[in-house]
């Protein structure tokens, strides 16, 4: 098996510090550009409201739970269990 030889490589287009500040100036026109959009966009809050929280999840009563489809999804159908 013949191994290929690597090519040389090119020097860079632009030393590291021009290259760490074309980055720097990048992030920051970005990041400005993010928060500045945030800014624009306030939100009303209600003054007579302190917290703003609600139930995680739907409680209902025992015994008024609606029926689930997929409820069974892995178990063995009964019919499958007699013809064994």
């Amino acid at each position: 098996m013949s191994r290929r030889s690597k090519r040389p490589a090119l020097p860079p287009d632009e030393t590291c510090g021009q290259l760490r500040a074309r980055l720097r100036r990048f992030a920051l026109a970005t990041c400005d550009d993010a928060t500045r959009a945030s800014r624009t966009a306030t939100i009303p809050f209600p003054e007579h409201v302190s917290v703003l929280a609600g139930p995680l999840r739907r409680v209902r009563p025992p015994g008024t739970e609606p029926a689930r489809a997929h409820s069974n999804a892995g178990e063995p159908d009964q019919d499958d269990e007699d013809s064994q």
